[in-house]
Order: C-alpha cells, then sequence, then structure tokens
C-alpha cells in the first residue's frame, strides 16, 4: 500500500521540479527588480512575455530610456555552469560581429545578475519578427546560412564541452535515450515507422560519432531568428547549446525551417552553399544528413509528447507535435536521391 503513495508524492515533486524551471509569467515589480541591477536602463512602461520557445522566460521590456529583453534562465538540466558558459559563449558572438544579441553589464559589472533563485541577463532589443510559421525568402535563407557558417567557424574556438548540459536529450548524441518513450505516444502516431528512424540511427550511428564536432547553437529553429523587411537581424537562444557534430546543426535547420511551415525545399542547396564558405562538410556528413533531419522530427514528436505525459498535456507543445508529425510524412515523401540532388 505504501509504494504508491510514495510514487504519487514523487511525481508531485518532478512536476513541482518541472514548473519551477520552465517559462513563467513575472509581474511588472519582478522585472523591475532585475532591472535595477542593470545601471541606466530606466523604469519599465510597458512589457510581454515572449511565447515562442518552451523553456526559459524571455520579456519585451520598453523602459523610458530604451527597448530591451530580459532573458529569466529556467530550462531543466541548468546550472549556474552552464549559464555563465552560455554567457560567455553569447559575448563571444557579439565581440565575433555576428548578428546576436548584445548583453547588458551589471552595477558588478558581471553579464547577469541574481533573481528570486534564479539568474537573469539583460539585453539591448533586436528589431524585428521571429520566423515561426512564416515563409523565409532565399535571401534571407542565405543571410542565415552565412550567419551560422561564421559561427560554427568561430565556436571552434571552444574545445571543452563539458559545461553544456551533459546527456541532454535535444542533442541527437543522446537521441537513444529517447527510444523507450515510443510506447508513450498515442495510437494515433504510426510507432513502427518512428521506431524506424530509431533503428536506420542506429546503424548510421558510429559515422555520426567520428564526424567533425564543436561547439554548436543546435536549435536553429524559425522562432530563433529574427527579421525585418526580409533581412536578418538576429540569431537567438544559445541555451540548446551542444558540443556534437556540425552536421546535426545543419539537420536542425533543415528539419525546423526548411522542412517545416516553410516548406521551400530547393533552400536546402541555398543555405549548404552559403553555411560551406565559412566551414565545409564532406561527403561523409551529408551521406548522414538525411537520416539526421529524420531523427530530429523524431526528437521533437517523442521528446514533447513524454512531457505532455509526464507533466501534463501543454496546448501549444500539443500543437507543435501533431504538426511535426505532418511534416514528417511530408518530408518522407521526398527520397533519399532527391534530397542528395537538393543538397548538391
Amino acid at each position: 500500500m505504501g509504494y504508491p503513495f510514495i510514487k504519487v508524492i514523487q511525481n508531485i515533486y518532478e512536476i513541482a521540479f518541472l514548473f519551477s524551471f520552465m517559462r513563467q509569467s513575472y509581474s511588472l515589480e519582478q522585472l523591475q527588480k532585475i532591472f535595477s541591477s542593470f545601471p541606466g536602463t530606466g523604469t519599465i512602461r510597458k512589457s510581454f512575455l515572449f511565447t515562442s520557445g518552451f523553456e526559459n522566460s524571455n520579456y519585451y521590456a520598453e523602459t523610458d530610456v530604451g527597448w530591451y529583453v530580459i532573458k529569466i534562465f529556467e530550462g531543466m538540466g541548468v546550472s549556474r555552469e552552464t549559464i555563465l558558459f552560455e554567457i560567455e559563449v553569447m559575448v563571444c558572438c557579439t565581440e565575433g560581429k555576428l548578428q546576436t544579441p548584445t548583453l547588458l553589464r551589471s552595477k558588478k559589472n558581471t553579464y547577469y545578475a541574481p533573481f528570486e533563485g534564479k539568474i537573469a541577463i539583460v539585453m539591448d532589443y533586436l528589431p524585428g519578427d521571429n520566423l515561426q510559421g512564416k515563409k523565409m525568402s532565399s535571401s534571407l535563407v542565405q543571410e542565415i546560412g552565412d550567419q551560422v557558417g561564421r559561427m560554427d567557424a568561430l565556436l571552434s574556438k571552444f574545445k571543452d564541452g563539458s559545461k553544456t548540459r551533459q546527456n541532454y536529450e535535444w542533442d541527437l548524441k543522446n537521441f537513444l535515450q529517447l527510444e523507450p518513450s515510443l510506447q508513450k505516444l498515442p495510437s494515433s502516431f504510426d510507432r513502427e515507422l518512428l521506431q524506424k528512424i530509431f533503428d536506420q540511427f542506429k546503424a548510421i550511428k558510429p559515422i555520426f560519432d567520428t564526424l567533425p564536432r564543436g561547439l554548436i547553437h543546435n536549435d536553429l529553429a524559425a522562432h530563433n531568428f529574427l527579421a525585418r523587411r526580409g533581412k536578418l537581424t538576429g540569431i537567438i537562444d544559445f541555451s540548446d547549446m551542444a558540443f556534437s557534430p556540425y552536421i546535426q546543426n545543419i539537420a536542425v535547420f533543415l528539419c525546423q525551417s526548411v522542412f517545416a511551415y516553410n516548406w521551400q525545399p530547393r533552400q536546402v542547396n541555398v543555405f549548404l552553399q552559403a553555411y560551406q564558405k565559412h566551414n565545409h562538410l564532406s561527403a561523409k556528413e551529408l551521406c548522414i544528413l538525411y537520416d539526421l533531419v529524420l531523427a530530429r522530427y523524431a526528437q521533437i514528436i517523442v521528446e514533447f509528447n513524454r512531457w505532455n505525459v509526464d507533466y501534463g498535456e501543454e496546448q501549444q507543445r500539443t500543437e507543435y507535435i501533431k504538426d511535426y508529425y505532418h511534416f514528417l510524412k511530408k518530408f518522407m515523401n521526398i527520397t533519399r536521391t532527391e534530397f542528395q540532388r537538393l543538397c548538391s
């Protein structure tokens, strides 16, 4: 009789942990407390929560002196070390003249401030709208390819991946850890189809593990690109960084920007040409790209469904799962030969 009770208590603590470390709502007074740590930022006139993304809380804030973005770190599995490393990487990107947010220094001359047991940063606001659900022009995809190629080349200076989130479920190095969660999918999903993706990944993993690797953004989804008048204004959100093969970064972009709501297959070549001006990809890397795109689809579907099952359904996640299941089946209508033709 005691075991079920203990299990219920354990689940309650798991759920409480999840919701204390995922996107939350904060009052104007709470946000102003963060601003008090950053000199010259003024008094907030209005603010709103960005609803794209699933973990950290990001707020737009307009003050009497300017426009800013506040980020409160709340992702699962983050630590002080991983957060400070993310900040270090963001500063590196700014100094490298990439189109990424510029962080403000606090009164203590750091790029962050403590906030209610968490860590917060303040960034200059980048003008533009995120590209979630929007069409991307080929010229914009070319700009993104150029920036991502520059970023991968710049971040190659970081040789140690120990400061990123370890055993992170959104890193394809750990993709096979998600396989047991296939059983949690509703009957409306073709588990056999998804199982085949896991099986194929097992076949290519020996190749994947030998490929050139470095520090990558790892979340090149449409909602992490900002654009205005068809021009790229920023690449945001470095919280999913991983020390993994560069080709993984490409797979994420293709899955979540080219072969998603945007759906323009010919942009594969546009992106790759721009990217490879700065970071060359070998035939060996491109050979498994098709399977890595499939793995990313499966990663999104299986892991977000697990979150819904374990911690309660959330409408935004549910819609995302349904959409990406649709995109997966649509992508599988493209043969490997056709895909290789798009890459060349």
